[in-house]
């Protein structure tokens, strides 16, 4: 899962699409709001999603946010994302569950509720699905076009 385009802003809530940069600043695609904005980079601290890792006591030492919205979104069925309201126990048991190898230690229940949010407002805003049929029209093969199809199959004159 790519979400590298994807932007989480210091006091707007949400996580933003990146449309393009400029000298000063980004131009977002506000999914809250549903409008195209600019946003300053020298007023806002911006993080893009493709750059968080959460810690875990393997020997790689993190694992990509992209990672883990996978494993929610795989466990989903048999294990429901518990509401980021819950208690302190519940969201540790659930991200337990999701993540057994997280790091308790370094892993604190802020960081957990900020997965649980930017994951359901994504998956809310449908930026999942958005993320997945990118990646299948990447990697689909190009169909040839009614130019080259012409050219392969027309016989050659002399």
């Amino acid at each position: 899962m790519n979400i590298d385009k994807f932007l989480v802003i210091a006091g707007v809530p949400g996580v933003h699409k990146l449309i393009t940069t400029r000298s000063n600043g980004l131009l977002i695609e506000d999914r809250k709001e549903g409008r195209t904005r600019f946003i300053a980079a020298r007023q806002n601290q911006i993080t893009p999603l493709g750059t968080v890792s959460i810690y875990v006591e393997t020997d790689e030492g993190t694992v990509p946010l992209a990672d883990v919205f996978q494993k929610m979104l795989d466990a989903q069925a048999t294990t429901p994302v518990v509401p980021v309201d819950s208690s302190s126990t519940e969201l540790r048991a659930y991200f337990s569950t999701v993540l057994p190898e997280h790091d308790h230690d370094r892993v604190h229940i802020t960081d957990i509720k900020k997965c649980l949010k930017w994951f359901l407002f994504m998956q809310e805003k449908g930026i999942f699905d958005e993320v997945k049929n990118a990646e299948a029209a990447e990697q689909a093969p190009e169909e040839p076009t009614a130019d080259t199809a012409k050219t392969e199959d027309s016989p050659e004159t002399p």
